[in-house]
């Protein structure tokens, strides 16, 4: 007598593929950095050698990060800058300053943050948010809502320290 085993082929349960998180969006959106002449020549004695800028999609908050060369032939050790924010159509919506001091030698290149996701890590050497300026407000600032680009002065203003002779 044979004996007859059947062995029921079924298809089998795969596993069902796990949900991917969802990436939270970054809070800031960073908008265009420009100089408001073609010119790229320094003038006032200091040279932006890089900048970027950002605002809290929220319209909370705004940053503006540079980095700079004192291309003087004297120490500088105060360096004021001024921003300007404007909209799509080149209205200017309002302004941020960065109140720089210190002392800044001839050529020496004053490092800030790199860029935006830079900024948000905190990595980097600690002086780069004095090259920083943050607004901060706890309701939105329309301004900061349409704001599409920064634009700054090729002439930063700056204080020199003076030598005096005895």
């Amino acid at each position: 007598m044979a004996v007859l085993t059947l062995c029921c082929l079924g298809a089998t349960a795969s596993p069902s593929p796990s949900p991917k998180p969802t990436a939270t969006p970054n809070p800031y959106r960073q908008i265009e950095f420009a100089s408001m002449t073609l010119g790229g020549r320094p003038s006032g004695g200091i040279d932006i050698t890089r900048g970027w800028a950002a605002v809290k999609r929220d319209g909370k908050a705004a940053v503006v990060c540079v980095s700079f060369k004192n291309v003087a032939a004297v120490t500088a050790t105060h360096v004021l800058f001024d921003f300007s924010l404007a909209g799509r159509s080149g209205a200017q919506l309002g302004r941020l300053e960065l109140d720089r001091r210190g002392t800044f030698s001839p050529g020496v290149d004053i490092e800030g943050w790199h860029n935006l996701s830079d900024w948000q890590s905190g990595m980097g050497h600690r002086g780069y948010n004095d090259n920083c300026t943050v607004f901060e407000r706890g309701v939105a600032a329309a301004p900061l809502l349409s704001a599409h680009y920064v634009t700054y002065e090729d002439r930063p203003r700056r204080l020199f320290r003076r030598h005096h002779l005895a």
